[in-house]
């Protein structure tokens, strides 16, 4: 090989599309060099799916579709990329044969792409198909042939390699909208075909595995869809969809899209309701004589005596295994106590009766156990579907809260920006609150989010504003609340622990409502730390993406009983939601310590019945939910069990009636540092104050 085909075959190492230089006449008229950004990201996305691919087993001990992606990426910087990811994907999901097997199969593809690259005959569609299968046969073959053939081992092979080609031309397809290779055009079925192999094949991949309990190829396809609608117009692109083009909202847009998710929600809750009504208690077996007629027809069909215990004599020996019964039960295994002396003395085959006995009720007590946690997943997958149509409902629900114009203030406002000669383009709307809305475009809207310049607006419109998105060349205004909360915030671990188990924080959302979250894990020390800042992030993601609060105590209580199935944790959850703008709330519970508020000089105690989170198993009707209505110096005190350990808290409400409101954070830390020789579970309390904004 001279040195310049092989200078040629390292140069195809580059990112794909890049050629030698040309005239800058010529180069103007190309497009812009692909920006480091996507060619990093797009590497990765080659990377990541090759590993994923690498592990996605079939017929028990097959994993084609690592060579096919290999096949499917080239030889290029991506194919290198996608090279990397199946090795390591075949080694780390695979044993360690089969690993080196398909790591083998994927290097030699690559090196043939490589070192063949020029050779027009490999950029036909069905050419590296066909490599990638024949040299998947033939590593396959050099492995089974020590292994050894049997049964439908020739089938599967056979099955195997015939997928392995049809899967790297249905992957080139895929793939095509990343590739720059020059002529490298898949035909227009591998592009349809391209994407749904390629997704099915990562769910499949995805199958086996599971998170919290919750299996993994349902939340693929819950990801799937969260990651469409949140997606760039790069990945929008890639995966065909061209997004619309434009900058304002198309109501008849909306109306769709919102009657296709009241669809799909309605689907769903009809699935609920079907998946409901068919899911039947299973036979458990709860019959104990099921046990006894289960031994004596493996011990007693081929004994002399069968006829007479269980003819002649048969409620004698009714009554004998009857009065064996409890004491059996009661144990959990039977003994040969148990039986009647004259049973034990007649039967010829006793010791080996007692022991199928206990062999059979052993199994008993298994199918006991298996079909209570059937009955326990089906609940939760019926609860599931059930909160994905109320979460599609609520979003279809929000699309129809369409803002309405305000002309007048409009109006004003552009007068306004007229008058202060400022290059602004404006709208002002009143959402379905009667909430004021500004949204704003042109160079100088920087200039309007400044102090003095917001207080001239707000002079204008009449309303508070404060600034909620701020970007170039844009701006949006929201309407003040005329409440505002001071918190504080105080904790201490228990004695001889690293970290506390309690975990709490507050926010307000876009839209003027507060959230005060305190949840304290079971126990104290890391494991309890784990279990209560999981229940806290949990909580604040989907309160911050607009779930309702009693729904979304939900989700995470039923997520947590599914968690808890391996790990056996459980938290406490404490949520003040409060409405800025009127002073209403509500305080929900869910095993809580009791909650403390103050409004002039009485202080009023709320406490609950509910199980804590992860052992209510996601019931709605679990929940504690007291209504709320805070006025301008009005204080609320959330704290965990261990700052009032005992049902005696006269000293806490007394404290607390007493407090001025000056300093929350000062009274926070007096209630965890008191009697600190006692402090025998981790202590955090949060207190907040309600003032009237200025």
């Amino acid at each position: 090989m001279t040195a310049k085909t092989i200078y040629s075959k390292l140069n195809a190492l580059r990112p794909q599309g890049k050629e030698a230089p040309k005239p800058k006449a010529a180069v103007r008229q190309e497009k812009k060099a692909v920006p480091v950004s996507v060619l990093l990201t797009e590497v990765g996305i080659h990377l990541l799916l090759g590993a994923v691919l690498a592990g996605a087993v079939l017929f028990g001990e097959s994993a084609p579709f690592g060579v096919s992606f290999a096949a499917a990426a080239g030889s290029g910087l991506y194919g290198a990329s996608a090279l990397v990811g199946v090795c390591f994907g075949a080694l780390a999901a695979l044993d360690f044969a089969a690993g080196l097997r398909y790591s083998a199969a994927a290097i030699l593809t690559f090196a043939v792409h490589f070192a063949f690259c020029d050779w027009k005959v490999l950029r036909r569609p069905w050419a590296m198909p066909l490599v990638a299968a024949a040299l998947n046969a033939f590593t396959g073959l050099i492995v089974r042939g020590s292994a050894g053939w049997r049964g439908t081992d020739g089938l599967y092979f056979t099955l195997e390699v015939a997928l392995t080609g049809l899967a790297a031309w249905a992957f080139r397809g895929a793939l095509a909208p990343m590739s720059r290779r020059k002529g490298d055009r898949p035909s227009p079925a591998a592009r349809r075909v391209g994407p749904l192999a390629l997704l099915c094949a990562c769910l499949a991949a995805a199958a086996p595995l599971s998170l919290f309990g919750i299996p993994m190829l349902g939340a693929a396809a819950v990801g799937g869809c969260v990651l469409y609608l949140r997606a760039p117009e790069r990945f929008l692109s890639w995966l065909g969809v061209q997004p619309e083009q434009g900058t304002t909202a198309d109501p008849r847009a909306q109306r769709v899209v919102r009657q296709k998710l009241e669809q799909t929600a309605g689907a769903f809750r009809t699935l609920y309701e079907s998946l409901r009504s068919a899911f039947r208690p299973p036979d458990n077996d709860n019959d104990v004589a099921a046990v006894f007629d289960r031994a004596a027809g493996r011990q007693c069909r081929g004994c002399t005596l069968r006829d007479r215990c269980w003819k002649t004599d048969y409620n004698t020996t009714f009554n004998a295994l009857n009065d064996a019964t409890p004491a059996m039960v009661e144990r959990g295994r039977a003994e040969p106590a148990d039986f009647p002396r004259h049973f034990a003395d007649r039967c010829i085959h006793f010791p080996a009766f007692v022991a199928a006995v206990n062999e059979e009720l052993t199994a008993l007590f298994y199918r006991r156990q298996y079909n209570a946690r059937i009955r326990e997943s089906r609940a939760a997958v019926c609860r599931q579907y059930a909160q994905l149509s109320d979460l599609l409902g609520d979003a279809a629900a929000e699309l129809s809260r369409e803002l309405t114009p305000d002309p007048t203030g409009e109006r004003r406002l552009r007068q306004r920006l007229s008058e202060l000669k400022l290059d602004v383009r404006s709208c002002v709307y009143r959402d379905g609150r009667g909430l004021l809305r500004v949204e704003a475009e042109g160079p100088d809207c920087p200039a309007l989010a400044r102090p003095s310049r917001l207080k001239d607006l707000s002079a204008v419109l009449g309303v508070p504003l404060r600034v909620e998105l701020e970007g170039e060349g844009a701006l949006s205004l929201l309407q003040q609340e005329p409440l505002m909360a001071v918190a504080g915030v105080a904790a201490r671990k228990k004695t001889g622990e690293t970290v506390s188990g309690d975990a709490g924080t507050y926010f307000k959302r876009h839209d003027g409502k507060l959230y005060l979250l305190l949840c304290d894990g079971m126990g104290s020390g890391p494991d309890a730390n784990r279990e209560s800042t999981l229940a806290v992030r949990l909580l604040e993601q989907l309160l911050q993406a607009g779930v309702e609060a009693r729904r979304a105590l939900t989700t995470l209580s039923s997520a947590l009983a599914l968690r808890g199935e391996e790990t056996g944790g459980f938290t406490t959850v404490d949520l003040l939601q409060l409405d800025l703008f009127t002073g209403e709330g509500e305080l929900f519970k869910l095993g809580a310590a009791p909650t403390y508020i103050k409004k002039g000089g009485n202080v009023q105690r709320l406490s609950g019945k509910s199980l804590p989170a992860g052992l209510a198993e996601g019931e709605i009707t679990a929940l504690d939910q007291f209504p709320l209505r805070l006025s301008p110096g009005d204080c609320v005190l959330m704290i965990s069990d261990g700052v009032c350990p005992g049902p005696e808290d006269g000293w806490l409400r007394e404290r607390f009636a007493r407090f001025d409101g000056t300093s929350p954070k000062d009274l926070a830390r007096e209630l965890v540092t008191r009697d600190l020789k006692d402090a025998t579970d981790d202590r955090t309390a949060l207190v907040v104050r309600i003032d009237k904004r200025a």
